[in-house]
């Protein structure tokens, strides 16, 4: 597990450890000037006669971090200069000692730089503080920094880029690299910035752990070691009661796959039994590609099957006639059993809340909407809930938990936040959605808690992909795919 810090909990952990501890901020800006310095050491050749380094610097302390940056390269032997932009009577005390200390040192200061003249250039203009949009001659040295042929390193994150949101605020340096301090951004990996923000280091520069303790950060995200982590325990002495039974209320008659998918990925993350509830027409079908399921017509009643489950999964194909709003509306009451609601089971839950506000799911309940779902749900545009997902994935009326669907896919239970950072553009398939429904009712069948097994479910969804294109194309990918790579991937 990796925390990842939103732009007040890093400045929060930056103030905490200046302010309460008594580091002194100059030592934190040295640290992190000696990480970006040995950064771009790492990426340069080893004759350093031939590379020349540009510090493009603000007046803030992100400006301090990159002149000082400058300051250590010249002395190890690069040809390393600064070039200031903004006015230097509103210069931080920080900066104002770090220019002082490259003017001592013979650092050369640059008033125009020459195109294309550098082999390096050091994005230090504005750090995670800034929050409107870049204008005038910092949005002119940025668009000259984007036209030159030159690898850009930024520092702690690219200017321009929001470090809370990821949106590009005005215009935003398009970084090769960047190293950030402490603990990654959330806007470092949240669209588009992941996309400016170039290969990412996380580098140490000493915050003390006490510093985290207090700010007490509520985001963070998984890697494929994680998996072996916070998989459900398999006890050697048990049954296929002691990992739960899922039934999955899905598909119709034009919708077949739906069921399958949800229901055999249920059985894939290690749930005991899975009911399938759908379609007469489908029935046929289940049972022939998936004989491990009781399979049963919805249209006949699932009552029975309601009280033998231990989780719900609904609403993957099963459409919007009146019957599957009369399946929908029964699922919403039930307040014993954790429920996962995806796909048309949202548009009606959604058309419901239309007709009354106050239809609310309670804390047992996981919904994973794509942007357009979750526009219908919040009454919100897709753009703004794009520009805003964590925040939307925030909302909550009773606790529940909002897997919200994106390039990079945000959980949350309105307390803590899931970013996942697995996975590509090979799951953009139909079906795809269908089978992370199932797994994370097979996950939460085995007695996880909901939310972690949404976050878990979510992060191996993407592994899967990840693992499937390791040597084949992401074109290629297809839903059912994901759900034969999982032995591949799991424990």
């Amino acid at each position: 597990m990796e925390y990842i810090t939103s732009a007040a909990k890093a400045a929060e952990i930056d103030r905490i450890s200046i302010k309460e501890i008594g580091i002194p901020s100059v030592v934190l800006m040295e640290k992190a000037a000696m990480e970006v310095a040995d950064f771009v050491k790492s990426i340069c050749d080893k004759d350093r006669t031939d590379v020349k380094v540009l510090a493009v610097c603000g007046v803030g302390n992100n400006g301090g971090d990159g002149a000082a940056a400058a300051r250590l390269l010249k002395e190890a032997g690069y040809d390393a200069s600064i070039f200031i932009v903004g006015n230097m009577d509103k210069a931080s005390e920080e900066m104002h000692t770090q220019i002082n200390i490259a003017r001592s040192l013979d650092v050369r200061f640059i008033t125009k730089p020459n195109d294309n003249e550098y082999n390096i250039i050091i994005d230090a203009l504005f750090g995670i503080g800034l929050s409107r949009d870049i204008t005038g001659e910092f949005a002119e040295c940025i668009k000259w920094i984007n036209l030159q042929k030159s690898q850009v390193v930024a520092v702690d994150v690219p200017s321009g880029i929001s470090s809370d949101s990821g949106k590009v605020l005005g215009r935003a340096v398009k970084a090769d690299y960047t190293v950030t301090f402490g603990y990654n951004k959330t806007g470092l990996l949240l669209y588009p910035g992941a996309s400016y923000a170039g290969n990412i280091t996380v580098a140490d520069i000493g915050f003390p752990r006490k510093a985290f303790e207090i700010a007490a950060p509520n985001i963070f995200t998984y890697t494929k070691e994680d998996i072996y982590t916070f998989m459900p325990p398999r006890r050697a002495r048990t049954n296929k009661g002691s990992y739960g039974k899922v039934l999955v209320i899905a598909g119709s008659d034009d919708m077949s796959g739906a069921c399958y998918f949800t229901a055999k990925a249920a059985y894939r993350m290690g749930c005991g039994l899975v009911y399938a509830a759908t379609s007469e027409k489908n029935k046929e079908l289940i049972k022939l590609k998936l004989p491990e399921a009781i399979t049963m017509s919805y249209e006949n009643g699932i009552e029975d099957a309601l009280k033998m489950a231990d989780v719900i999964a609904v609403g993957p194909g099963l459409g919007m006639s009146a019957l599957s709003k009369k399946l929908v509306e029964r699922v919403i009451a039930v307040d014993d059993k954790p429920v996962v609601m995806d796909a048309d089971a949202l548009n009606i839950y959604a058309e419901l809340k239309g007709h009354a506000e106050n239809i609310n799911l309670g804390d047992n309940f996981v919904i994973t909407p794509h942007l357009k779902e979750m526009s219908r749900l919040t009454k919100s545009s897709v753009d703004d809930i794009k520009d805003n997902i964590i925040k939307y994935c925030g909302i909550q009326s009773n606790g529940c938990t909002i897997v919200l669907k994106d390039a990079r896919t945000v959980v949350s239970n309105g307390d803590k936040y899931y970013i996942n950072t697995t996975g590509s553009n090979a799951l953009a398939k139909g079906g795809s959605g269908d089978v992370l429904c199932g797994m994370i009712a097979g996950l939460i069948a085995q007695d996880m808690e909901i939310f972690e097994a949404a976050c878990l479910a979510v992060c191996i969804h993407g592994i899967t992909a990840d693992t499937y294109t390791n040597d084949r194309s992401k074109y290629a990918m297809l839903a059912s795919d994901i759900i034969e790579i999982l032995p591949e991937v799991l424990p």
